[in-house]
């Protein structure tokens, strides 16, 4: 694509700025001088007639800072117009249109959600089950259902969780060894008879 000049309607043709007029009365000194070259000029022609066909004339002021306006002259050059027309292309060439982003999202076949397993992780969003491929932390995992990225973090050591105190097992009973002195209080003697002594005064 040539470097055309919409503000004058004009074509960058071999070095030399040239409108459509130009153009034209370029090719009629060829063709009355009988010189039939100029199927360059023909195709600079046809490309600025439809530039000009195709164009939106957008008529804005545009105050930016010294920063800024150094930034735009390193993309564009020292012609300011120049440069914001490179600018608002390559803006424009790299952001997709809301309908278009749309209409792909409908045409993408919506996959099956996932079984929920130990290896997976709930998306954030429509908490589809996401299978974590690795046990390296942190990753970016993306749910295949809707598209949105959830960040696992680094893990720490999880403390060791004590149960709740309704919960907790009963102590477990111990049967003292054999030929230990300690004997359950509640335990008698019952291999002999009682005496019982009384007292009086």
């Amino acid at each position: 694509m040539s470097d055309i000049r919409m503000a004058d309607g004009s074509i960058n043709f071999n070095g030399e700025w040239l409108t459509a007029e130009d153009i034209k009365g370029k090719i009629k000194e060829k063709m009355d001088s009988g010189d039939m070259r100029f199927a360059d000029m023909a195709a600079a022609l046809q490309e600025l007639n439809e530039a000009l066909e195709n164009a939106h004339t957008l008529e804005v002021k545009i105050v930016l800072t010294k920063a800024e306006h150094d930034k735009l002259r390193a993309m564009g050059g020292e012609d300011d117009s120049a440069s914001v027309r490179k600018a608002i292309r390559a803006f424009v060439g790299s952001v997709t249109p809301k309908a278009e982003a749309t209409a792909t999202a409908a045409a993408k076949p919506m996959a099956e959600k996932p079984a929920p397993t130990e290896d997976t992780i709930p998306c954030t969003k429509c908490k589809t089950p996401i299978p974590i491929p690795t046990s390296e932390r942190p990753i970016e995992l993306e749910c295949e259902f809707c598209g949105t990225s959830v960040l696992l973090p680094a893990e720490t050591a999880p403390a060791a969780e004590a149960a709740p105190p309704d919960e907790a097992a009963p102590p477990a009973e111990t049967t003292p060894p054999a030929g230990s002195e300690a004997e359950p209080a509640a335990q008698e003697d019952t291999s002999g008879p009682k005496r019982t002594d009384h007292f009086i005064g």
